[in-house]
């Protein structure tokens, strides 16, 4: 390793890699350089890879060898450089290398000396101020004067002068220090005095917490015996009153620990320390420490190490974890186990640990005895004597079937194939039981060690099965197996079967149920198309969070429109065949005011000619097609459903693909709704297909309207001027209300006119975009019976006091 070192008028000093690089300038550089202003610095030695090198910091000229330097050079053994006339010199010799600083010298002239013979005369007029040097004829031997010819001139200084110029200089330099240093306190934390202050490669003048340092920065050291020694890079600077804290920290103490011999681990909060008996370094302050050693019970120890290096005795007394047991038997002889490893025969003494241990005495002509003892340590205690009974018998219980559980004196054993160990000499109750099956019981009485087998063959109990439904060429499977035709009467165990009916392109109908010996039973079966079990599955009825209820629509074909033969058609009533396959819930009565303004709270449906519509159960009415739309999305979003409607270019329409939320019947789905006759026909009127209106049949323009409104149903009162409760009829086939009366109804579709006949359309909502919509059924002003025929269409694109709505929604 490479060695470095300064040697300067004042001393020499050995220099680390860390004290580079050295400034060299005024004072408060580490070197110093007459004529150099102080703080200002002239250059600077640093390393580069351990190698020295030299660069100028332009503020005074350097020069290197005989040539000016203006920027970094390597400096090599034999190189002089020199700076404002001070000289410096490098010497390297392997791995040691040193820089000597070589002031400016000069020749140390004496003063000509004072001729004690002639008096000076100062001030007298007659005597000049100062007085000439008169020379001395003086004719050495010519011996004495070849010799000083060849000695030349001599000088001779005196001692005195020397010392005097010595102590200027010295004193010049203290100066010069003291000029350049700042004055700094240490304080060391806890209140200590210090033994030791060092400021590493600093001219340090001072003692304790007082020092003169000139500015830098330096590794300040502080040492106190007991303590930790401190270490804190530090910078000072010019400024006055600086103060540098470091806290010192105590010395581990030294801990012997006697525990009397016994080997222990030890721990000090909670962190391994060592073993014991023995020293132990502990870091000072409160220790908790604890002592665990095998078969002793754990100690714990609160120690207060005083630290500084010092040492302090410790005495633990361990206390064993064990205790002295000792086991005795009737006959002796036994094999003591303790927690199933064999220990001794009795009789015997050992030592258990504490706790909970489970023992035996196993003797080979006798029952092995077996017990839970609790070992305190320390205190001894003994187990018997214990008188070990008769060695057990063995009975081997098989049943066919197999599979029935045992039962010995009431207490259940197992299933069979089961082997039973019995204590001999005393009679045992065998209870033999299995689901299906008649129970089977057995006294038995065993000799000791003896092995005896017991073989039953259990009596089935049966029961009567009934199995009867349609279609009956269908196929029985009983726990999977094929028992032929679904209609039959079985005999079966009364144990849990499955039944099966199947047949194929239908659902298949199962069941479990358990046969009773002497109590028939039946199973009545329909097996339905996968749909109809799907629409079955659905549930037949649905209820809004605002108690609308929606009933679900059989699917199913139906045409829709008229014949062209049908007094009262219209050219819009075109014959087409349709078919809903899709499940759908259909709402039973129109949207009431009070469920509307649930949606719109400040919605009035208004009056007609004095007569209110606005009562809470009348229908809601005077609402444009965008209203019951908006209404069914706000209804979707209120219970947790996807909207069913989109806007797009303004306009709401159905979202693709059709959602499960809200929306307003599809004019198919409205009129398979309204027609539909429970019996696969199709109605034309509300009420059937013959007039005149039957009583009560639904709320049209009747008598009690005719101050209303010029033309009525002659004949017909339904008992209400205008809009009526919803509900207020009887429902159709199909269980809905008002579908042909009380008030027109939007539907889904945008209005067109369909032609004649084509193929059936499958859940069909109508054109993609129109003028208007579609509006079907009937109202409280309608006087024509042809408007009463549920074929007749209308269309609409705003409000009227006698058009309402109602929901749907698909099911899936």
């Amino acid at each position: 390793m490479r060695t470095y070192s300064l040697r300067e008028p004042l001393g020499s000093r050995t220099l680390a890699a860390a004290d580079f690089p050295l400034t060299l300038g005024g004072p408060g550089a580490v070197v110093l350089v007459p004529r150099v202003a102080p703080g200002a610095v002239a250059a600077l030695v640093g390393l580069a890879d351990g190698e020295p090198f030299l660069q100028p910091a332009g503020t005074v000229p350097v020069r290197l060898g005989d040539a000016a330097l203006t920027e970094s050079a390597w400096l090599h053994d034999g190189d002089r450089f020199d700076i404002e006339g001070a000289r410096f010199r490098v010497d390297a010799d392997g791995d040691e290398w040193g820089l000597t600083v070589e002031h400016e010298g000069g020749a140390n002239e004496t003063e000509p000396p004072l001729y004690e013979d002639l008096p000076l005369a100062i001030g007298a007029e007659d005597v000049p101020a100062r007085q000439a040097l008169h020379a001395i004829a003086f004719d050495a031997p010519a011996a004495s004067a070849a010799a000083a010819v060849r000695r030349g001139p001599r000088v001779r200084v005196s001692p005195g002068r020397v010392a005097v110029w010595t102590v200027g200089g010295v004193l010049a330099l203290v100066l010069a220090f003291l000029f350049a240093s700042t004055a700094v306190t240490v304080q060391v934390k806890p209140g200590l005095d210090p033994d030791r202050v060092d400021f590493a490669g600093a001219i340090d003048v001072g003692t304790g917490g007082w020092h003169l340092v000139l500015p830098g920065e330096y590794e300040l050291r502080v040492e106190k015996a007991g303590y930790v020694a401190g270490v804190q890079k530090v910078t000072v600077t010019s400024a006055a009153n600086q103060k540098f804290e470091l806290a010192l920290a105590k010395l581990p103490g030294t801990l012997v620990v006697d525990t009397g011999g016994v080997r222990a681990t030890v721990t000090a909060n909670g962190r391994a320390v060592g073993e014991a008996p023995g020293e132990l370094t502990l870091p000072a302050g409160t220790q908790l420490l604890a002592f665990d050693a095998p078969r002793h019970e754990r100690l714990e120890r609160t120690v207060e190490i005083e630290g500084l290096g010092k040492k302090q005795a410790l005495q633990v007394q361990l206390v064993p974890g064990y205790a002295a047991v000792k086991f005795e038997s009737v006959p002796a002889g036994a094999q003591v186990l303790v927690d199933g490893r064999a220990v001794g025969t009795t009789p015997y003494t050992g030592d258990l640990d504490a706790g909970r241990r489970a023992v035996a005495l196993a003797h080979p002509e006798f029952r092995t005895w077996e017990s839970m003892i609790t070992v305190k340590a320390g205190e001894a205690q003994t187990v018997g004597p214990v008188q070990l009974g008769l060695p057990d018998a063995r009975l081997a219980v098989r049943t066919e079937p197999a599979g029935a559980d045992v039962s010995v004196s009431g207490a259940y054993r197992g299933r069979t194939p089961l082997t039973l160990t019995l204590a001999p000499g005393a009679a045992h109750e065998i209870l033999v039981t299995r689901a299906g099956y008649a129970p089977v019981t057995r006294s038995i009485t065993l000799e000791p060690k003896a092995q005896q087998s017991l073989a039953l063959k259990l009596e089935a109990q049966l029961g009567e099965i009934v199995v009867q439904g349609e279609p009956r060429d269908a196929e029985l499977y009983v726990d999977g197996r094929s028992r032929g035709a679904a209609n039959q009467k079985l005999s079966l165990p009364s144990v849990p079967h499955t039944l099966e009916v199947r047949k194929a392109g239908l659902e298949t109908f199962r069941t479990t149920l358990t046969p009773r010996p002497g109590l028939p039973q039946s199973v009545k079966y329909e097996l339905k198309t996968a749909a109809e079990q799907k629409v079955a599955r659905l549930g037949g009825s649905v209820r809004t969070s605002s108690g609308q209820v929606l009933k679900l629509l059989p699917a199913g074909r139906i045409t829709l429109g008229s014949p062209r033969r049908e007094p009262g058609r219209r050219t819009n009533e075109a014959q087409r065949i349709v078919e809903l396959k899709r499940p759908v819930y259909v709402a039973v009565r129109a949207v009431t005011n009070a469920d509307f303004r649930q949606f719109k709270p400040d919605h009035l449906t208004g009056a007609f000619r004095q007569e209110t519509l606005d009562l809470d159960n009348y229908p809601v009415a005077n609402v444009s097609w965008e209203d019951a739309a908006a209404y069914c999305n706000w209804l979707s979003q209120r219970d947790g459903l996807p909207a069913a409607y989109v806007r797009q270019g303004g306009k709401l329409v159905l979202a693709s693909p059709a959602t499960t939320g809200y929306r307003l019947p599809t004019e198919a789905e409205w009129e398979y709704a309204a027609r539909a006759d429970g019996r696969g026909g199709a109605r034309k009127y509300p009420w059937g297909d013959n007039l005149p209106i039957p009583p009560k049949a639904g709320n049209w323009a009747d008598a009690q309207a005719v101050y209303l409104q010029g033309p009525v149903l002659e004949n017909y009162d339904d008992g209400f001027r205008v809009a009526a409760p919803v509900g207020s009829f009887a429902a159709n086939a199909l269980g809905f209300y008002d579908l042909g009366g009380n008030v027109l109804e939007w539907v889904h579709d945008y209005y067109t006119v369909y032609p004649e006949g084509g193929a059936p359309a499958v859940d069909p909502t109508g054109p993609n975009d129109g003028a208007a919509y579609a509006i079907r059924g009937s109202s409280w002003l309608t006087s024509r019976v042809a408007e009463l025929r549920l074929a007749y269409r209308d269309y609409g694109a705003s409000g009227r006091p006698n058009l309402g709505f109602r929901i749907a929604r698909y099911a899936e």
